[in-house]
């Protein structure tokens, strides 16, 4: 993939030297790398838009700076890029497609492991969520709850029954709506019941699921369903948020080791209540230095005239201790990076560093870093 610059290189510099009456030319230095170059690996997910859904692809993508590493065949609808724990892949979940694709970060090689059993209804494959579990594995629950895992970096990686089953809410509706991992960490992940649109559904329970325990239900206060959850870079936090309709938009963070978790609103005041919901988290992140954020979208469509003061416009914020700030002057979706940020503003992903800034590419949905 070629990518445009925004600053130049260095040139090098050749230094002809006369030597009694020769003239000797002196090697060429290599440039050195820009600082958008130097800013550490990364992936993102490009999609190309058809005539209507079913032709719109996806491609998930590698990169070290501005170097390519590799990137996946086109796909279906693919999920956002996740890293595995250690940084050595980088893996998506294409919808309707029975099975985990990933890229290596060391040689860009792709692996593709087999879900196993889902090759069914796209509610009943609950391999379409995947999630880090340690090291190169990744996890998610069978058909019958039972934990799931793949290490990719086997030589021909293939999923592991493993003898943890999650638990049910007892009658319901556990055989539609069966719990499916939403996050992953070293050693652990996170267990939940997808949205149902159905009253009740955010008194639904989640579970802590390790690989060789008994799932531990957590009693968050989560005053929402649960949608979305990611854990910090250590493991010792997950943020969970839910898009429930009579609801301020609100992220509770909860602590792993007690189960206790602090609910703040993304925009409204605390103690604020929403007749309908003020904001739509649309993508929820740690930074490698354990800052949470978010992007949000107003609702358009809302009647907030005894709440909150909406939003002037979409946004990111970031969790300031236990209340949430704008996250500066950020234009667009801005993601801190070990060597710099990458930002998607527009669907067009640039890197930043050191002062120099790089344009990778357009029609860009989603931008993930890899763990430090």
């Amino acid at each position: 993939m070629s990518v445009r610059r925004f600053v130049s290189g260095a040139v090098a510099a050749v230094v002809a030297v006369a030597v009694a009456g020769c003239s000797v030319t002196a090697p060429a230095r290599p440039p050195e790398a820009s600082g958008a170059a130097k800013v550490g690996h990364y992936a993102y997910l490009t999609i190309d838009f058809g005539e209507d859904w079913m032709t719109t692809e996806s491609q998930m993508v590698v990169m070290d700076g501005t170097t390519e590493l590799g990137r996946s065949e086109p796909l279906f609808l693919a999920d956002p890029p996740e890293f595995t724990t250690d940084g050595q892949y980088v893996f998506t979940v294409p919808t309707m497609l029975d099975e985990i694709v990933a890229i290596s970060v060391d040689g860009g090689e792709r692996v593709s492991v087999p879900c196993e059993g889902c090759g069914q209804a796209q509610l009943d494959c609950h391999c379409q969520v995947v999630a880090p579990i340690g090291g190169s594995q990744v996890a998610w629950l069978g058909n019958d709850r039972h934990l799931m895992i793949a290490d990719l970096a086997d030589e021909k990686a293939q999923p592991r029954r493993t003898g943890v089953t999650v638990p049910v809410k007892d009658g319901f509706l556990d055989e539609k709506i069966p719990p499916r991992l939403i996050a992953g960490t070293d050693g652990a992940a996170l267990a939940a019941y997808p949205p149902s649109g159905l009253p009740g559904d955010d008194l639904l329970p989640v579970y802590l699921v390790t690989p060789d325990g008994e799932p531990r239900h957590l009693d968050t206060g989560h005053p929402d369903s649960v949608d979305e959850a990611a854990f910090s870079p250590d493991g010792g936090k997950v943020a969970l948020y839910g898009n429930q309709e009579d609801a301020c938009a609100t992220v509770t963070v909860v602590d792993v080791g007690t189960g206790e978790g602090k609910s703040a609103p993304v925009h409204a005041a605390a103690g604020q209540r929403c007749r309908e919901i003020d904001v739509y988290v649309d993508a929820m992140w740690w930074d490698p230095d354990g800052t949470l954020n978010v992007t949000y979208q107003k609702n358009r469509d809302a009647n907030l005239a005894a709440g909150p003061t909406p939003p002037s416009s979409d946004g990111q914020r970031r969790l300031d201790g236990s209340r949430w700030v704008d996250a500066g002057d950020a234009s667009g979706e801005v993601h801190q990076l070990s060597g710099g940020t990458a930002a998607i503003d527009d669907w067009k992903l640039t890197v930043s560093g050191g002062g120099d800034q790089a344009e990778i590419d357009t029609n860009v949905r989603y931008v993930t870093a890899a763990p430090r």
